[in-house]
């Protein structure tokens, strides 16, 4: 008789905690979709988030939907369709496509240090 009280308590216990105790799934409430109206940039439902923490998740996600990697073939290069592209011209607009991408990281890198260093010295500016 005590043993299956004590399971039945322990199964019971083990029923009530295990979600509390369970990892995140797909559809937890941490959402990606800045649409919906429970976005709230990674965090918990209840987290206010702060400008640093919204510049952080801005700047990490800013190319999320881009495929830089990709090549159209009918974009031959940003000339016309039946224009035969040369070795030089490809060149030149793989070198210019990389000078953007390097820009754009490093704009990406500038957001977020600037971020961190607001966060770091907006203890100084409240009194």
């Amino acid at each position: 008789m005590k043993a299956s009280l004590f399971s039945l308590l322990a199964a019971a216990a083990l029923f009530t905690s295990s979600a509390a105790f369970a990892a995140e799934g797909p559809f937890d409430h941490r959402y990606d979709d800045r649409n919906s109206k429970d976005f709230n940039y990674g965090y918990d439902r209840n987290h206010r988030v702060t400008a640093a923490e919204r510049a952080r998740w801005e700047a990490a996600h800013r190319n999320d939907r881009r495929d830089d990697d990709h090549f159209d073939r009918n974009q031959n290069y940003g000339y016309d369709r039946n224009h035969r592209v040369t070795a030089q011209e490809r060149a030149r607009w793989e070198a210019q496509q990389r000078a953007q991408r390097e820009a754009q990281i490093r704009a990406q890198r500038e957001a977020q240090e600037r971020a961190r260093w607001e966060a770091a010295h907006r203890q100084y500016g409240r009194r």
